[in-house]
């Protein structure tokens, strides 16, 4: 690691952790019957519901096409439902359906459980100089200050979404 400066070796880390946790909660997720691909899209529909498609694919960084793909699978599985915006009859919002509530509880468990063990041993304090400096980070590479509020409600499900 000495040829390797801090920003780098910070940049792999994170890789490693985002990478871990994924496959953690992909793991976890088939438990209560799940996908990755699912999961993803619950987990961010869970912070935004009642968005549109475009705004639900720019949050979670993929192209329309595929994330309306997906949607449509889990519409027929009776997970999601799109709704006719009322103020846009072209346009539809984005909801979760009484069937994808139980699975969202459940899985809000399994990640709280994930977010523990990675944790163990570090400070509060500690967790929120980290949080702080990774949303920093993630500000400089958007040029965005920061996630809309609503994302960051305590209600939603702090996963790892890269």
């Amino acid at each position: 690691m000495d040829n390797i400066s801090p920003a780098k070796h910070l940049g792999m880390l994170v890789h490693d952790v985002s990478r871990l946790m994924r496959r953690q909660l992909d793991q976890k997720a088939q438990t209560i019957g799940l996908t990755s691909a699912q999961w993803r899209v619950l987990a961010y529909l869970a912070r935004c519901e009642g968005t549109n498609q475009a705004t639900l694919a720019e949050y979670m960084d993929m192209e329309p096409i595929t994330l309306s793909r997906q949607l449509d699978r889990m519409e027929a599985a009776g997970l999601t439902e799109r709704r006719r915006d009322p103020t846009d009859r072209r346009a539809h919002r984005l909801y979760l359906t009484e069937q994808a509530r139980p699975l969202i509880a459940k899985f809000r468990s399994l990640t709280a459980g994930i977010m523990n063990d990675a944790v163990e041993g570090i400070s509060e304090e500690e967790i929120e100089r980290l949080s702080d400096s990774l949303m920093r980070i993630r500000n400089n590479l958007t040029g965005k200050d920061g996630e809309p509020a609503h994302l960051l409600s305590t209600n939603a499900p702090r996963v790892a979404v890269s």
